[in-house]
Order: structure tokens, then C-alpha cells, then sequence
């Protein structure tokens, strides 16, 4: 239901002259749908939580990131391995062992490396989006396979919705942000990239933030109307009076645009108010200049420093890094990618560490898809399972689901058509449905919350994969 508020003196004001008016606030702070009521058993569980998604756009080639050394007992071995992937293959020896050192991780993820050896770091091994599990067969009889498979956007959507039709808007992360947001009139859900799937909720819906701009000075030193367009006299009084004019209004698309404005106010007196000293933005960080994911993921630390302050004790952020789609130089431009992934995910932790809330975050990775075991001459293409990392003080360090056969023949696990050259497109062992559940459950949600936020949770045996400590 649309709230209304009382003005002193309310401005009556057309609905296009409102749409036109709204369009001159801009701001660094939108909401992305309607304004919330929250209800939530989760919220009644104790102790703050906060929930990172590092979503890794165009496809990672996660092969190459967590790759088996010597492990004859399973036959995940490195000379399989290297026979696939031929001159893409990364030498054992450079590899970085982690665990019992039957697998290693890339060379360039040397501060990955060292979470994993703190017992902070997780592999889900060969995650992407299921109806339930599949099998080769199922895959070329196409039953109960998810839609538009190897496709960039309807692949990001199934990851980010936890669905396998891409008819669905509802993301898995705004079930989890309207569960753990404790009736509270602000927001506990920020994007630092702009809108996406995963947050779409309407009983939560997520601010977007800048990733370069201090949170007291995010609309300004004033978080009243009057500091956001100080050129417009009496700004504020028309203003007030067209969102009270569009929310009474039949027209739903005036209650939306008014409710996300007025909510956005909100959460921008309140960000304002609760960080206006200067120590709120101190989380160091000062080695990511020029690291586009780094900015992003220290705008989240100062979020989550402040979570207390800011009354949301549970946050769920988005962060997204592009670049993955590798179709050519991959050879050229991984070690670039993995060198920022790295270098900001290490920085992050350690500020985490510093903050002293290290073990109550726990940021995981997401991608469109992984990419083939094969290459095609300069580069990989568009796969199906990949692998996922977890990270963070509740980690259960490890690797969890079953990893896949990268052999060239007789693979259970490839879809290649027979009588095609061998592609290594994998299908998952894993679905998003249980990665993201055991991620959901860790943030309160209960079991019949993750029936909703997760359709097709009941078709798989497991619900819960273990890596983290609840």
C-alpha cells in the first residue's frame, strides 16, 4: 500500500509535469522499486551479517583459476588437465597449492591463496544453473533443461534469480535482503554497479551507490532537497508536494517513481547521519587506486563498517567486474583480470580483518557461465558449469560438489554433440540453487524462505553444501 504524508503546504502538480520535475533530481543514491515493509523471522536472529556478491561478468574461465595437481586416487590429474587444455594450461608448477595439494590455484591469486591457507577460502567446484541433477542424456533429450544455455544475459538472469526459465525478475538476493531487513525504513541492500537481477526485490529494493564518492558526501553535506539542487528555490516544498500528488494518484507508475524518490531521501538522511564523521569512510584500502572492483569493495567496507550505526545489522551487497569474456588474447588479458580480482579481494579481507568484522562477511563469486575446456585458437568460449570461491572468517575452507571429468572422451560430465570435435562444455554437478541456498541459510532465512527464493531447491538431495559455519 502507497503511504502519504502530510505537507504544511502541499502543491498540486500534474503527472507529466511530476515525471518531468523528478527527472532534474539526480542523485547518488536510486532505489530501484517500491518502498518496503518489512516483516521477517530472520531479522529476530542475533548478530550482524553481511553478504557480498562479486560478480565476475562475461563468463571467468574459473578452469584456470583452481586446477588439479596430482590427485590419482579420483583421476583429477594434472596430465589430464593439461592434455584439454593444451598451451592454455597452467604449469603444475606454478600452480599454488592449496588444501592437501592435490589442486592449486592460479599463480596470480596470491592473496586468494593465502585466505585459503588461513582456512578462510572455499571452491564450489563446477556450480551454474539446474533444474535438478542432469544427466548427458538429459541434456540432448532437452529434459528439464534450463533455458537459452551459453547465452551472456539469459545466463546472467538464471544465476541471479536462482530459476532455470528466464521469465523471472525476482532475484535471490532480495529474498534474502526483504528476510534480514528488520522492519527498518532503510534499505539493507547496496549495488556499488548500477541495477541488477540479483537484487530485485519489491519488499527490499537495493540502493545504488557510487563507488568513488565519500558515503558523507554522497548527495552532499545536506541531505535535505535543498542541499541536493541548491540552484531551485523552494525545491523542496514542490517536490514534497508532487511526491504526495503522484502517490494519492491511480496511476501506478507515479506511485513507483514517488515511493523510490521518497525512499531515497530516506536512506540519504540516514547514510548522512549516521557517517557524518570523518573516521565512517577509514577502512585503508589505499592500495586499490585505479582497481575499479577494489573502489567498489571499499565503499562496501564503509557500508559495513558503519552497519551498526546505519540500524542493519544483516547487508547484502553487489559488486560486478567485467572483462571476462575471452574470446581472443586470453592468454594476454587473464593475468590482468585475475591481478585485479586478486588484488582486491586481498585488500578487502584485510580491511575486514582491521575492522575486526572479518568473520561475520562472507563474499562469494558469480559468473554468467564457465568457459570451454578446449580453445579456439585465442581465447575460450561460452561454457555452462564453472567454479565459485567463498571467502571469509565463516568459511569452511575446502572444496565442496563434485569436480567434473575434464577428459576428452567418454566425459560424462561435456555436452558435445557426438560426432563433434570435443568443446569440454561441462554440465554442472552443482546447481545455483544450493550455492546460493547454503549462502541464504548462513543469512537467517529459513526453509521455507529458500523454497521461495529458490524454485527448484526440493529436485536437488542436498540443500545446504556445508562451507560455511552457521
Amino acid at each position: 500500500m502507497s503511504k502519504t504524508k502530510t505537507q504544511t503546504s502541499p502543491v498540486t502538480i500534474g503527472r507529466r509535469s511530476f515525471l518531468r520535475n523528478v527527472g532534474m533530481v539526480g542523485a547518488g543514491v536510486t532505489l530501484s522499486a517500491l518502498p518496503f515493509e518489512f516483516a521477517s523471522q530472520a531479522a529476530a536472529q542475533t548478530g550482524a551479517r553481511s553478504l557480498v556478491c562479486v560478480f565476475l561478468a562475461g563468463g571467468a574461465d574459473s578452469f584456470n583459476m583452481y586446477v588439479p595437481r596430482d590427485n590419482r586416487e579420483t583421476g583429477k590429474t594434472h596430465a589430464v588437465y593439461s592434455a584439454t587444455r593444451g598451451r592454455f594450461a597452467v604449469p603444475a608448477g606454478r600452480l599454488l597449492p592449496v588444501g592437501d595439494g592435490a589442486f592449486g590455484l592460479h599463480p596470480g591469486l596470491v592473496s586468494m591463496a593465502r585466505l585459503e591457507g588461513q582456512g578462510r577460502l572455499a571452491v564450489v567446484t563446477n556450480v551454474g544453473p539446474l533444474t535438478r541433477p542432469t544427466t548427458r542424456a538429459d541434456y540432448f533429450d532437452q529434459r528439464a533443461v534450463p533455458q537459452s544455455l551459453f547465452a551472456h544475459d539469459a545466463q546472467q538472469k538464471l544465476w541471479q534469480t536462482g530459476s532455470d526459465r528466464v521469465t523471472g525478475d525476482d532475484g535471490w538476493g532480495g529474498s534474502i535482503a526483504a528476510a534480514v531487513a528488520e522492519g527498518a525504513a532503510v534499505t539493507p541492500s547496496f549495488s556499488l554497479a548500477g541495477s541488477n537481477i540479483w537484487q530485485n526485490s519489491a519488499a527490499a529494493p537495493a540502493a545504488r551507490l557510487s563507488a568513488t564518492v565519500r558515503i558523507e558526501r554522497l548527495l552532499g553535506h545536506d541531505a535535505s532537497l535543498r542541499g541536493w539542487i541548491p540552484s531551485f528555490e523552494g525545491v523542496e516544498t514542490v517536490l514534497a508536494g508532487a511526491i504526495t500528488e503522484a502517490q494519492r494518484s491511480s496511476n501506478e507508475l507515479d506511485q513507483v517513481a514517488a515511493n523510490s524518490i521518497e525512499q531515497s531521501i530516506t536512506t540519504t538522511a540516514a547514510l548522512q547521519e549516521a557517517t557524518e564523521a570523518s573516521e565512517a569512510n577509514d577502512v585503508g584500502m589505499d592500495d586499490i587506486s585505479g582497481n575499479r572492483l577494489g573502489m567498489q569493495l571499499r565503499q562496501v567496507a564503509r557500508l559495513i563498517k558503519n552497519r551498526e550505526a546505519l540500524g542493519m545489522p544483516r547487508q547484502v551487497f553487489f559488486v560486478r567486474m567485467g572483462g571476462w569474456d575471452t574470446h581472443r588474447i586470453q592468454q594476454q588479458l587473464f593475468p590482468v583480470l585475475l591481478q585485479e580480482l586478486d588484488q582486491a579481494v586481498g585488500s578487502f579481507q584485510a580491511a575486514l580483518d582491521d575492522l575486526g568484522v572479518a568473520d561475520s562477511v562472507t563474499t562469494f563469486t558469480a559468473s554468467d557461465f564457465g568457459r570451454t575446456l578446449t580453445i579456439n585458437g585465442d581465447g575460450t568460449d561460452h561454457g555452462w558449469g564453472g567454479h565459485a570461491f567463498v571467502m571469509g572468517g565463516a568459511v569452511r575452507p575446502g572444496a565442496y560438489g563434485s569436480f567434473p571429468s575434464y577428459a576428452t572422451s567418454n566425459n560424462p560430465d561435456d555436452v558435445t554433440a557426438p560426432g563433434r570435435p570435443f568443446a569440454g562444455r561441462l554440465i554442472p554437478t552443482t546447481s545455483v540453487s544450493q550455492y546460493g541456498a547454503t549462502l541464504a541459510r548462513w543469512m537467517g532465512l529459513s526453509g521455507e524462505q529458500l523454497r521461495g527464493a529458490f524454485p527448484q531447491i526440493d529436485s536437488f538431495p542436498v540443500n545446504d553444501l556445508g562451507f560455511l559455519r552457521r
